[in-house]
């Protein structure tokens, strides 16, 4: 079944909430995932992606479709890399150290330790590889996710990014090669260490 994306939201903004429940149902994962991907935590991916629908809905009004047919997605998404971008100005704001005297001892059954090691355990590529893009200019982060996770074209992450597309492009290309460099690097330091 082919969705006309462009009748839910013109739908949507006259006020219509199962066309609304109809764009929540197609776009949550993929922002969910893309969320995720960015920020290695679900609780905060949940929430993240629930602002960006909340957004989004309270400015559904204002949304103007463009040419192309990644209008609304570019739109989405544009919202959920905000979003993104505000957690992460808001963690280096506010970062708690074990030395910091505000933190508190996580308990003697350190639950939350043994699930954080799990999910290390359980994906141990991505989290290097997304060590290795944190890194890198939020930018270009921004275009490494969008491009290889999302899998989007160079013309809808200039849609979500507001960046001309050659300017995409040659960023995406500045950041492949920062982050094959990274790579690299964090790949001699782990063989010097065996």
């Amino acid at each position: 079944m082919d969705i006309d994306v462009k009748e839910l939201v013109e739908k949507a903004q006259n006020k219509d909430r199962d066309a609304f429940g109809s764009l929540f149902d197609l776009y949550y994962d993929k922002v969910l995932n893309y969320v995720f991907r960015r920020v290695l935590n679900t609780e905060y991916a949940k929430d993240i992606t629930s602002n960006t629908f909340l957004k989004a809905l309270k400015n559904l009004d204002q949304f103007e479709w463009r040419n192309g047919p990644f209008s609304f997605s570019g739109w989405i998404f544009k919202i959920a890399t905000n979003e993104v971008n505000q957690y992460f100005r808001k963690q280096n704001r506010y970062k708690l150290t074990i030395d910091d005297p505000d933190f508190k001892e996580l308990g003697d059954d350190n639950k939350v330790a043994e699930e954080i090691e799990k999910k290390i355990d359980n994906d141990k590529h991505l989290l290097i590889l997304s060590k290795a893009i944190k890194q890198l200019k939020p930018i270009y982060q921004d275009i490494l996710h969008l491009k290889y996770f999302e899998e989007m074209s160079y013309e809808e992450i200039s849609q979500v990014l507001n960046k001309n597309e050659s300017t995409v492009r040659v960023y995406s290309k500045r950041a492949r090669e920062e982050l094959r460099t990274i790579l690299e690097s964090n790949a001699k330091e782990f063989l010097a260490n065996i």
